[in-house]
């Protein structure tokens, strides 16, 4: 009976005692706050991909239809 007691004792003052109540809330929090800044930084991420792919196709089919296909290739000669 006297390691029940103790146990039941320590169980007691752990819930009197709201010191480590306050850490436990305080690890819940920062975990809750890293988990929306990865969730977060994935929705970024994702969506910032695709506009950059669609901006590059616009850029390209933009400079293709003013300066031609051979664009690239007129520009490297003049500068030779």
């Amino acid at each position: 009976m006297k390691k029940s007691s103790g146990f039941l004792s320590g169980l007691r003052r752990f819930i009197r005692v709201e010191d480590g109540l306050v850490t436990v809330e305080w690890v819940a929090l920062t975990a809750g706050m890293v988990v929306a800044a990865v969730a977060i930084g994935f929705v970024v991420m994702h969506n910032t991909g695709l506009e950059a792919k669609n901006i590059g196709k616009d850029i390209v089919t933009n400079t293709t239809s003013v300066y031609g296909a051979d664009a690239a290739a007129a520009e490297v000669n003049l500068q030779k």
